[in-house]
């Protein structure tokens, strides 16, 4: 006979609570409940708990709170009304900090909680989700403190409280405690423990707190490794070296940052000529009161600069700026930033600097560099100094960028401040997939439980050392996740690394075309279904046919698609030299438009391209060499670019684009003649008659302005009218955009505006970039549409 003892004293007990509740509420006249919440989003190392805490003892109710792995957990006990109105609340006054993506309730018997308690979180992991925080701006109460004479964060440049600070770059595991971060190498004093452990502070559970007397502190390093000087006088060390015009290296948050005095001409110049980045622009890090004198800020712009994610926001420089010339040369905007650690604080305060360039702290195309070993080895030929720290960084993380786009934020690359946020999918399956993205911008994704989680942006993967921090990314961020993926999701093309990468993996693989991806990322973010038209745009993408596509349109859905447009196709000679040196491109397209013989050689002296260089390329093209056939966006705009600003070498991807788009004048409303041709069997936008009309502009001397914007007014009607015929023709109204050429502002506006004019809506990506940083985004939306439910 089976043992019924346990079974009878459970019940026994259940019916004594089931007496005590109906005691209460005959006392009370009020139901009373006992509800345990399961709170799901960013709620560890926020604040989250002490708020709960003190939200429910404000109320009235009892009950616990604590860190569950990956999410919080709430029993709460008390009357019916309190206990909805606590729920509410909890998304009503959640921390800032926090975001509540989900909040699962159960009712469940009474029992006697006599007051409301924090309780030690748990690793029950069994629906891990990356739910660590991102690092945040150090906020303004925090910032007081670093000004208040008597805090003893007085100056201190590592003060954070629940509400700022580090949060991603020092985590090891879950749940998000001290002691799973790189904060366990700093036991807290006695005033700090006070703090940590009083419901009153707001560092009360702030896993990153620490003072001066506790914490992590600056050095001033020379290259052996040796500390010459630490806290103020490393700081004082750094202000001079600045001041004097040198490089100095900066430890940060997610990495290190090189820093020269951003008025400083001869600074600039030394620091490009050291980091081998002759022209790409810089970031600057800037004074809140410093950047209306340098720059043009709407107050959009000035929402994103002053945000907790502490954004590099893309202005528009003022004529009379005084900043060194160096710092984005042939650019109309500028990368600013607001600082957003203590340190950048100190740097700028009382010492003549209110302007430092602050780039990536590595040679041109390698991944950031985050931790003191790597600084002195891979940095000593670079920076003059080192103010580095001994709070270990886990990982790099780079700033991120935004531009505003009709008052929202455009993002370029999603990384410090935003990562790992992830993004909730209205589509689940059980199968768990990771997403390797692209090759350029690369970022990784992975989706679990009908959420997926962008990774921060990774970089180029033609790198040796970035292929290595995208395997070592990919190896942790599983990890973490305790996942094991049972298929990865790639790019069709056979070259790029991340498609090896996968190939060399155990798991199924899953293709997805490059443009399909850009398009299907877009239609997720909008929670769109059905027949859409997609027009993606960027450098290069492997084809269906094996050729190169960047200029397309296409119709369908997140499931399959069509393509009904594209650009006309240009045969290239000269593979991926073309994208450096777009010299070749302009010859490309006077061979395959029937222009060589009137222009080729006006177009050699203009871009001051040798003979002997012409007549090799020439030969090439006319032996029928295969070469490759590309219908890109991207090359079409280096063409321009290139003739334009009689440039025929670029420094770095989009360069050439970027110059043209910043020479553009809105006032000017001519424009050159793309037309739509359907001979081939689609719509085809062709630029034959552009170009022709940009070489007798620029032959005839028209100012460049005209000619940039002539080129960028005539591209966007042509396709406009392109896509409103396959509106007539399909009957679709739905539009999405992707690819790294809508990052050109005036193309993006233009385009939006006129189909708007006619009744049609284009969807832009707001969530992730709209150039290859959010294409595994689209890469596992494609897989999700085509899984059986």
């Amino acid at each position: 006979m089976p043992d019924t003892t346990h079974d009878v004293f459970r019940s026994s007990g259940v019916r004594a609570e089931a007496v005590k509740t109906r005691l209460v509420e005959r006392q009370t006249g009020e139901e009373q409940v006992h509800q345990q919440v399961e709170v799901w989003g960013v709620v560890q190392g926020v604040g989250f708990r002490p708020f709960v805490y003190r939200l429910a003892t404000e109320l009235g109710l009892h009950g616990t709170v604590c860190n569950e792995g990956s999410f919080v957990r709430i029993d709460i006990q008390g009357g019916l009304v309190a206990v909805k109105d606590f729920r509410l609340r909890l998304r009503q006054e959640a921390p800032g900090a926090a975001r509540i993506e989900d909040l699962r309730v159960q009712t469940l018997p009474w029992v006697n909680f006599s007051t409301f308690t924090i309780e030690p979180s748990t690793t029950n992991l069994d629906h891990p989700a990356l739910s660590i925080p991102p690092d945040l701006a150090i906020c303004e109460d925090c910032l007081a403190d670093m000004k208040n004479p008597s805090s003893r964060y007085f100056q201190y440049p590592f003060t954070s409280c629940t509400q700022c600070g580090p949060r991603y770059t020092l985590a090891r595991s879950l749940p998000f405690d001290r002691e799973t971060t790189t904060m366990d190498a700093f036991p807290l004093c006695n005033p700090c423990m006070k703090d940590y452990d009083s419901v009153s502070s707001r560092r009360f559970h702030a896993q990153a707190t620490s003072c001066s007397q506790c914490g992590p502190e600056l050095q001033w390093m020379e290259m052996d490794g040796h500390i010459q000087d630490r806290g103020e006088a490393a700081l004082i060390q750094a202000k001079k070296l600045l001041l004097a015009g040198k490089v100095v290296a900066v430890m940060g948050v997610g990495g290190v940052h090189l820093a020269v005095n951003a008025l400083d001409e001869s600074a600039v110049a030394r620091l490009r000529e050291r980091k081998k980045r002759p022209t790409k622009p810089l970031a600057v890090l800037m004074d809140p009161e410093e950047v209306n004198q340098q720059c043009v800020v709407s107050l959009e712009e000035w929402e994103s600069l002053k945000s907790k994610e502490r954004p590099i926001v893309l202005l528009r420089r003022r004529p009379e700026s005084n900043l060194a010339v160096g710092v984005a040369p042939g650019m109309a905007r500028l990368g600013v930033f607001l600082p957003y650690t203590g340190i950048q604080v100190l740097l700028l305060g009382d010492s003549g600097l209110h302007c430092l360039v602050m780039t990536s702290g590595n040679v041109s195309g390698e991944p950031l560099v985050y931790t003191v070993r790597d600084a002195l080895d891979r940095l000593s030929g670079l920076a003059d100094g080192f103010l580095l720290h001994n709070r270990e960084i886990l990982r790099p993380v780079d700033d991120s960028v935004l531009r505003i786009d009709e008052g929202q934020p455009l993002l370029l690359r999603r990384s410090r401040g935003y990562v790992p946020g992830g993004f909730s999918v209205p589509r689940r399956t059980s199968r768990l997939a990771l997403a390797v993205g692209g090759d350029v911008k690369n970022a990784f994704a992975l989706l679990r439980e009908g959420k997926i989680w962008l990774s921060p942006h990774i970089g180029d993967l033609e790198n040796p050392r970035t292929l290595k921090l995208f395997t070592r990314e990919v190896d942790w961020t599983c990890s973490l996740l305790q996942m094991q993926p049972e298929v990865v999701v790639h790019d069709l093309h056979p070259g790029y690394h991340s498609t090896q990468f996968a190939r060399k993996r155990a798991e199924p693989l899953w293709g997805v075309q490059h443009h399909h991806a850009h398009m299907a990322a877009c239609m997720l973010e909008h929670g769109m279904s059905g027949p859409t038209l997609g027009v993606i745009l960027d450098g290069m993408g492997y084809g269906d046919d094996g050729n190169i596509w960047g200029g397309e349109l296409l119709l369908g859905d997140m499931l399959t698609y069509e393509r009904v447009g594209h650009l006309t196709p240009l045969r290239l000679i000269g593979g991926d030299t073309v994208t450096k040196e777009p010299w070749r491109g302009v010859f490309n397209v006077l061979f395959e438009t029937g222009l060589w013989s009137k222009w080729a050689d006006w177009a050699a002296d203009w871009l001051e391209v040798s003979q002997a260089s012409t007549r090799r390329l020439e030969s090439a093209l006319r032996s029928r060499f295969p070469g490759l056939v590309s219908t890109s966006a991207g090359r079409l705009f280096d063409v321009a670019g290139a003739l334009v600003t009689r440039l025929g070498v670029a420094h770095f991807e989009g360069e050439l684009p970027m110059r043209l788009e910043a020479l553009v004048d809105p006032a000017e409303r001519g424009a050159y003649s793309f037309d739509l041709d359907s001979s081939a069997g689609r719509l085809q936008l062709n630029y034959g008659a552009a170009m022709v009309q940009l070489f007798a502009d620029l032959r005839a001397g028209r100012p460049s302005f005209e000619v940039a914007t002539r080129f960028h007014r005539g591209f966007s009607q042509g396709l406009c009218r392109l896509t409103l015929q396959a509106v007539r023709d399909t009957g679709v109204r739905q539009v999405v955009v992707g690819g790294g050429v809508w990052q050109n502002e005036w193309l993006l506006r233009w385009f939006v505006q006129t189909l708007a004019a006619q009744g049609v809506t284009v969807a832009v990506p707001h969530l992730f970039p709209i150039n290859d940083g959010g294409i595994a985004v689209g890469q596992l939306a494609v897989f999700l549409a085509q899984q059986p439910f």
